[in-house]
């Protein structure tokens, strides 16, 4: 998923590139001047791994697992199915990474099915934990991706530990990277198996699907575009700018390499 994987230098894998006198411009390296992408799709797959993990937790009220996860024609359509499912008693949830793209479309998903989410951000998680308040909702969602210094939000432990929590939606998708703040499972889940169930007594089920936006292509295409197409125009004439900073990228990947 571009807006959540971490970043790779998809030129490094095509050694023809270099000698073919080629350049790969990876959408990935398209930031600003801070280094911010400028087109992501973490709106999109924030709103789609809530719902995600929202229909796990509604399949744990029915004693089962969730059922594959299915794309749909619009967002429209996904929150209609998702209200009619929902009970009068509504599950807690809470999102770290809440001030981001993907933590705001998070947060804008349970709104709309009426979910008022606890929102935490760098300041909630400066101490490095642990983090108890997490145990105490139904629903956490990670917003989170890991990289150095990120604390663990859920430990191994968490697994037997008292506590609320029956649903984790990892919607930043780094089971396996060894700063990856979850600690309990380590491998993600399917659009057919989109549960990976971690304990039995009572339910602990991790939702950690590394292509949401695809689920409502319809949205997550026509924002990207239109996230993109300022800088459409400066293509091929930019040497500064967005595109030369993901041109310089290529090269710096490409001059890595060994070639034979």
């Amino acid at each position: 998923m571009g807006s959540l994987g971490k970043p790779r230098s998809r030129g490094a894998g095509r050694p023809d590139a270099r000698r073919r006198g080629g350049t790969l411009l990876d959408l990935e390296y398209l930031v600003d001047d801070a280094g911010r992408r400028v087109a992501a799709f973490g709106y999109w797959a924030g709103y789609a791994g809530a719902a995600v993990a929202l229909q796990c937790w509604l399949a744990q009220q029915d004693g089962g697992r969730a059922g594959a996860v299915l794309a749909y024609s619009s967002a429209e359509a996904l929150l209609k199915e998702l209200q009619a499912a929902m009970p009068a008693q509504v599950p807690t949830a809470l999102i770290i990474g809440a001030l981001g793209r993907v933590g705001t479309g998070a947060a804008d998903l349970c709104r709309a099915v009426g979910i008022d989410p606890t929102l935490w951000d760098m300041a909630e998680t400066a101490s490095g934990g642990p983090f108890p308040e997490i145990l105490q909702h139904d629903i956490f969602l990670n917003c989170i991706l890991a990289r150095p210094g990120t604390p663990v939000f859920v430990p191994a432990e968490t697994t037997k530990s008292d506590r609320q929590l029956t649903v984790i939606g990892d919607i930043a998708c780094d089971p396996d990277s060894d700063f990856s703040p979850i600690k309990v499972y380590d491998r993600v889940t399917t659009w057919d198996d989109p549960a990976l169930r971690v304990h039995d007594t009572p339910p602990l089920d991790v939702t950690a699907i590394d292509n949401l936006p695809s689920m409502m292509p319809r949205e997550s295409s026509e924002d990207f575009a239109e996230q993109l197409w300022p800088y459409l125009a400066d293509l091929g004439r930019d040497e500064t700018g967005v595109w030369g900073r993901a041109k310089a990228q290529f090269h710096s990947a490409m001059g890595e390499l060994k070639l034979t």
